[in-house]
């Protein structure tokens, strides 16, 4: 699955020595998407935080944004930070607070916040409509991603982490976790650039020993159900 990232205007990145622990701001349609990483401390993210009136004026005034976490774990008292020395400050608007962390997302919920991407058209009951959830980096052991759509993923899945999605699952690099695709029913695939799990569950269809089976191991494959059987094949890539 080679999917192409264009490049978007208007990045920038700060401390630049250290790119997985910088916050990065892109520009869109809409204002701003500031995109906190996972790797850095609570104290390295605030310090960067405060930098942003003086480095990023044309942040202030009422700008649109978007916060997006990815893994991040919150705490209430990180939330009530960011809102109290760099939203209210600033008089940003924030359109949408983004995570796939369960607890993280259970957290902005109850806080009232908007957790879907914007013009996602999400209902007011609460369900997430289907579609893709897209993940630029790889997942790393304990992370778990619960999603209502399809979930791509263009790094690697680690051993230890997990995915659970109504749709498909698509991992562009080493598939090593547990993933489990169409967890709703209906007919749905995975496939993985390098498949080296023990596991791959489709709907109520599970298969653990494909992980020993050379034909599969380290290979390109796609995994599907058909007539009631668990299928797989090699991708030609």
């Amino acid at each position: 699955m080679n999917r192409a990232v264009e490049p978007v205007q208007g990045t920038k990145r700060f401390v630049e020595d250290d790119r997985k622990s910088s916050i990065l701001l892109k520009g869109t349609g809409y204002g701003v998407r500031v995109t906190f990483p996972e790797a850095a401390s609570e104290e390295d993210l605030f310090d960067q935080i405060r930098r942003f009136p003086l480095e990023t004026s044309h942040l202030s005034g009422g700008l649109d944004a978007v916060f997006d976490f990815q893994g991040r774990s919150l705490s209430k008292e990180f939330l009530l930070r960011v809102l109290s020395e760099f939203v209210w400050p600033n008089g940003i608007r924030i359109l949408a607070w983004l995570s796939y962390d369960l607890e993280t997302r259970a957290l902005l919920r109850a806080a009232g916040f908007s957790i879907e991407e914007p013009g996602s058209g999400h209902a007011e009951s609460g369900r997430e409509p289907p579609g893709s959830l897209v993940l630029t980096q790889s997942l790393r052991c304990g992370q778990r991603v619960e999603y209502d759509g399809d979930v791509i993923i263009l790094g690697h899945m680690n051993e230890g982490a997990e995915i659970y999605a109504s749709g498909n699952v698509f991992v562009r690099g080493r598939l090593k976790g547990v993933v489990h695709a169409g967890v709703d029913g209906g007919e749905h695939c995975v496939s993985a650039g390098s498949f080296e799990a023990a596991q791959v569950r489709l709907g109520d269809k599970i298969c653990s020993s494909l992980g020993d089976d050379p034909r599969w191991k380290g290979k390109s494959v796609l995994f599907s159900v058909e007539d009631g059987s668990l299928i797989a094949r090699e991708l030609k890539v």
